[in-house]
């Protein structure tokens, strides 16, 4: 338990001294510096992070673990992915709805879970509402982008109040179910580093470009801890060795997926509107099945 301990205790200090760093970075680069890092790390650790599902599906269902049980789980993954490309091309007003409501509950399952008693309707909520609300701090502070890229996915216009609205709902709805979770001693944090850690957020995301912005919350505040609780899932443990296994496992579905959105950004590299809506679509595709998939090794 203490080893543990120490260990969330080191991670929280190397994301706050990280998100620091990459702060500075924005104030002393330009944007362009910026969205290089950016891409970089999302190709990188942002989707690695998601690369190992399969291997969990594995961990919970023995099935899985024999050869047709693999291909067959790996066939449906490859065809949800493909029908949610499918889905962003003919229906991507409703693909993109989906796709920030999906990554706010993944955002806020991921910061959450571990502080919860036990799994209920009103804790799934609060993953949603905490997660939608740092979603909209990033987009209320880059309104007028974020609205080209929507404009570009979906032919629609969404005015930059409407980011402001969205925040003030969100922030509410979480600090009312946080508040009444903690009463109901559901949930254990501690309230000051919780708004110290949106403080930091809000900061970094006002002064860091839209990609940049994006790009410290998903590498530093997601995908790192996500990586570390599935090692720690598979293995039993962090050491070296453990690591290793894990970044190896990964590498088939990792170069896939990079390959898939480099493609893209070589094709569209003149485009910037373009190019960062199809980059956030192909994401969006890869994260669905992710989703639930840690969704459901969360429940058991």
């Amino acid at each position: 338990m203490k080893k543990e301990r120490a260990e969330n205790i080191n991670l929280s200090s190397f994301i706050i001294v990280a998100t620091f760093f990459s702060l500075w970075v924005a104030v002393f680069f330009e944007n362009a510096i910026e969205d290089v890092l950016a891409y970089f790390l999302i190709l990188t650790f942002g989707i690695l992070h998601g690369a190992n599902d399969i291997k969990l599906l594995q961990k919970t269902n023995t099935a899985i673990n024999t050869k047709i049980g693999f291909m067959t789980t790996l066939f449906y993954y490859v065809l949800f992915v493909g029908a949610s490309i499918f889905f962003f091309f003919y229906l991507p007003s409703i693909a993109l709805v989906l796709f920030i409501i999906f990554s706010g509950y993944h955002f806020g399952e991921q910061h959450w879970v571990s502080k919860m008693a036990k799994p209920s309707f009103f804790h799934s909520l609060l993953f949603l509402l905490y997660g939608l609300f740092v979603l909209f701090l990033i987009f209320s502070a880059h309104a007028v982008e974020v609205s080209a890229i929507i404009n570009e996915i979906s032919q629609r216009h969404v005015p930059s109040d409407y980011y402001n609205y969205c925040l003030g709902f969100f922030g509410t709805g979480t600090l009312l179910l946080s508040v009444y979770a903690y009463l109901k001693k559901n949930i254990k944090f501690n309230f000051l580093k919780q708004t110290f850690y949106l403080l930091v957020l809000y900061i970094v995301f006002n002064t860091a470009s839209l990609l940049w912005a994006f790009a410290i919350y998903f590498i530093l505040w997601h995908s790192i801890p996500s990586m570390v609780d599935q090692i720690k899932y598979l293995y039993g443990n962090l050491k070296v060795n453990s690591i290793k296994r894990y970044v190896i496992s990964s590498l088939p579905y990792w170069a896939i997926s990079v390959i898939g959105i480099g493609s893209i950004l070589l094709l569209f590299n003149g485009k910037v509107n373009t190019s960062l809506a199809l980059f956030f679509s192909f994401l969006a595709a890869i994260t669905f099945p992710h989703v639930l998939v840690i969704t459901r090794l969360n429940r058991k």
